[in-house]
């Protein structure tokens, strides 16, 4: 079954002396010729919007703490750290359209998409994904890091 949506919002009320302002897209698909992998799509397309470029987050909070040694509790902190990060440029989940998750322990894979298809849940399609195991972090107790691209409506 091939995904094919797409959410369409207006680039801004204003438009530019002489010109017609770019519709803000983004088209969720998975090539007929390739598994559907249902937890995440294969191509995301972004047509007349911005994009925004999060750094990775780890499992730490607002004093860079870390807040548990628990793979499951690092990654709701992660996931709660990417959150606040999106909505402080009023964006969130749903404007997601890539993630890489660096994980440092392949058997906690299950764990992780359990947490993060949690976290998805209550959006209609799925980012573009790429998770790759890695030996360490830049500090020993994180056990993963995530960084997100996120598309929104052109200023």
């Amino acid at each position: 079954m091939k995904r094919k949506s797409a959410r369409r919002a207006r680039a801004s009320n204003r438009k530019p002396a002489g010109k017609t302002a770019a519709r803000f897209r983004i088209r969720y698909s998975c090539p007929p010729d390739l598994y559907d992998p249902k937890s995440y799509s294969h191509v995301v397309e972004v047509e007349g919007g911005r994009l925004l470029f999060v750094s990775g987050q780890v499992p730490v909070n607002a004093q860079r703490q870390l807040t548990s040694r628990d793979f499951r509790e690092q990654v709701g902190r992660v996931y709660d750290n990417l959150e606040t990060v999106l909505r402080s440029v009023g964006a969130g989940f749903g404007n997601v359209v890539k993630t890489t998750n660096y994980l440092t322990d392949i058997a906690q894979a299950k764990v992780f998409r359990e947490v993060r298809d949690a976290r998805f849940a209550h959006v209609k399609t799925r980012p573009a994904s790429t998770t790759v195991v890695i030996t360490s972090l830049v500090e020993p107790e994180f056990l993963l890091e995530i960084e997100v691209i996120a598309a929104v409506p052109a200023r």
